[in-house]
């Protein structure tokens, strides 16, 4: 509740819902200075608005926030020419124009940030994404998703941040994504690991790969670009990643879609009782420092 005279009520009013957000511990300082600025503020209005918060009864999770943005000018700024450039998640009319969108957007983001275009939330700092990688890295490792070195698809692959920390893990990485652009980031940012491959796909399907190929399948930030080109495109991959599984393999997805946590989990549920896939996460929250909701199916 909003106390007249209190912290909150010196803040815009566009700005408090994601304050509140912020203050519960529902979100991280960095998530939170994302959607400030993916609900359309300017990085100059996010940073006044924070300043004006200023006062002795401002709680610690606030002035975290405040103390972020200032140290991250540049970063907000840089996100705000970012958006401009083109987040868009609005529903395609068909999934091939939702591929060629994806794959336009994603070419022009990498050119402005590597790091901002795989994860807005690190506001292009190399820290913050390398923080964000690190924790899902720890989730995977915690849950025995890569014990016995396994052959692991990245799906989505982006600039290779997941690929390059897996590396040492697996057997195998491969890495796959619709944008030539982030292919080449990936490339140049991997070079010399051994084990890893880039490869830009088409986005249809993953017909090109043999079944029971890999012992983990991960998607993180992938599926919504998937789901707002058609919710048959992402139950095709849903399916195509039960047959490229091994026995006991995993698909993992970090982020299904913009579009809701309830239907998110009833849509993933359906796609894995198709598809053969035991739910053992769905839609949980694991991390931290990001927001994305985790999605666990595996193959019997």
């Amino acid at each position: 509740m909003i106390r007249p005279g209190g912290w909150l009520s010196r803040a815009p009013a566009a700005m408090r819902p994601v304050l509140e957000e912020c203050l519960h511990g529902s979100i991280s300082a960095p998530v939170a200075l994302m959607r400030l600025l993916l609900a359309g503020m300017s990085a100059a209005a996010v940073a006044a608005g924070l300043e004006a918060l200023q006062g002795p009864d401002l709680p610690a999770r606030l002035a975290e926030l405040v103390a972020l943005a200032r140290r991250q000018h540049d970063g907000l700024a840089l996100l705000e020419r970012m958006v401009r450039a083109g987040s868009d998640h609005r529903p395609a009319p068909t999934a091939e124009a939702g591929i060629t969108a994806s794959r336009a957007m994603f070419d022009q983001l990498v050119r402005i940030s590597p790091e901002a275009s795989v994860a807005a939330y690190s506001l292009g700092d190399p820290r913050l994404l390398e923080e964000a990688t690190r924790e899902v890295l720890d989730w995977l490792r915690g849950h025995g998703l890569l014990q016995g070195h396994p052959d692991v698809l990245d799906l989505g692959c982006g600039i290779g941040r997941f690929a390059a920390v897996l590396a040492p893990h697996a057997r195998s990485v491969l890495g796959l994504d619709v944008s030539p652009g982030m292919i080449e980031a990936a490339r140049v940012r991997c070079a010399g690991i051994g084990g890893l491959r880039f490869e830009t796909c088409a986005g249809h399907d993953l017909l090109a790969w043999a079944d029971a190929s890999f012992d983990l399948a991960l998607a993180v930030d992938v599926f919504p670009y998937l789901v707002q080109a058609g919710l048959d495109l992402a139950e095709r991959h849903v399916a195509e990643a039960a047959r490229i599984l091994r026995p006991g393999g995993s698909l993992v997805i970090l982020n299904f879609s913009y579009r809701g946590e309830a239907a998110d989990r009833s849509d993933l549920a359906r796609m894995a009782a198709r598809a053969g896939l035991a739910v053992l996460r769905n839609g949980t929250r694991e991390l931290s420092l990001w927001d994305g909701l985790a999605f666990w199916l595996r193959r019997p």
